[in-house]
């Protein structure tokens, strides 16, 4: 075993520990964070599965697995597609919802059942042979089309579904662009791969060039659960440990409650909140600082990203129009922009975030009450 296949092995064993974190996490989250949990457990799986293809010398045990690895491929753009919308949509998506999605895995897995099912020496012999036999209706080659074409679909739907999503979220939207791009060029790689290994050019063994995009995958996800965590609706490292961050950026503890105390007052007199073009340098000239110790002050004085805490403040003047009789007439799209929202998913997410609950169910409890 080499140093790339040790390394490779390393970032199998991050995606196995990511996708446990993911799906014991507690979370309101937790649908989609479980279906990302159960895309990475796949991804590290199939690179396990290419190592032992690449290094291992008993040939029995990579032929007794041939053409397994086709399932989860075939499941990679359905997952990633259902993840993505789950997070847009911030719910769950119904079996009867998903189970088309699925069609294609239940299809190769009926293909391919008389082959998995025969004994490791009749594969052998298959092998020495050149070929597979007719232990299927449909060849492999074909399948490989049709999972690439599968993966590539998914990844225009994908984006798609992200195009104008979480503009005010910009963690959020720096997730969702990043992980889409390289599941994309995943499957691309999968295309290239594919054509160059038909045409000659490459050899079955170098297809080390798709397990490069799932090694990005899977450390794109641990880099994010550790530095932007909110993605997965958790507390960032640097909000547990404030002090990892801006140990260095000159700010006392009496200065930061100055700021703090400063901050406050700006916040509750000037309504700031209200403008749903803020940004974090706004906020920053407002109190004569600079944009990273603006960042600090909310950091560390209310363990809140910046959209969180603006969002906070929002939230809270969407409560009193809810309630306020005199704004009865408004409908939630009109609350949610003069509470300071730029669109309504991103007003829906913060809410029930805050809350609990949807801001339509908040109204109607008030009402009832």
């Amino acid at each position: 075993m080499n140093i790339w296949e040790i390394l490779l092995l390393f970032f199998a064993l991050q995606g196995f520990m990511t996708a446990f974190f993911l799906l014991t996490k507690r979370s309101t989250s937790k649908f989609a964070n479980c279906l990302w949990g159960i895309f990475l457990l796949l991804f590290s799986l199939n690179i396990v599965y290419n190592i032992l293809f690449w290094a291992y010398n008993d040939w029995r045990l990579t032929v007794s697995l041939n053409l397994v690895y086709l399932i989860p491929f075939s499941l990679y753009g359905p997952l990633f597609y259902l993840y993505i919308n789950a997070l847009v949509k911030n719910g769950t998506i119904s079996w009867k919802k998903m189970l088309p999605h699925f069609a294609p895995t239940l299809l190769i897995i009926a293909n391919f059942s008389y082959y998995f099912s025969l004994p490791v020496e009749t594969k052998l012999v298959l092998e020495d042979e050149g070929g597979f036999g007719h232990s299927f209706l449909i060849s492999p080659s074909a399948v490989y089309v049709v999972v690439s074409i599968i993966m590539l679909i998914y990844s225009f739907l994908t984006f798609k579904a992200v195009k104008d999503k979480f503009k005010q979220d910009p963690e959020m939207k720096l997730w969702l662009t990043i992980t889409t791009g390289v599941f994309f060029l995943f499957g691309v790689s999968w295309v290239v791969y594919f054509i160059l290994s038909r045409l000659g050019v490459l050899e079955l063994s170098h297809d080390y060039i798709i397990a490069f995009f799932m090694v990005a995958q899977i450390g794109i996800t641990t880099y994010f659960g550790f530095n932007y965590s909110e993605v997965f609706n958790g507390k960032a490292l640097n909000k547990v440990f404030p002090l990892i961050k801006y140990q260095k950026s000159g700010l006392s503890k009496r200065v930061l409650n100055e700021y703090k105390e400063k901050l406050l007052i700006i916040m509750e007199s000037n309504s700031l909140y209200l403008d749903s073009e803020l940004k974090l340098t706004d906020l920053a000239d407002e109190l004569n600082v600079s944009r990273h110790h603006a960042s600090q002050i909310i950091n560390e004085c209310f363990g809140m990203s910046f959209y969180e805490y603006i969002n906070r403040y929002r939230v809270e003047e969407a409560e009193k129009l809810l309630t306020d009789e005199k704004a009865s007439d408004l409908n939630i799209t009109d609350i949610a922009f003069k509470a300071g929202f730029n669109n309504r998913m991103s007003f829906y997410n913060a809410f029930k975030k805050h809350v609990g609950i949807t801001p339509s169910e908040y109204r109607n409890r008030s009402m009832a009450s």
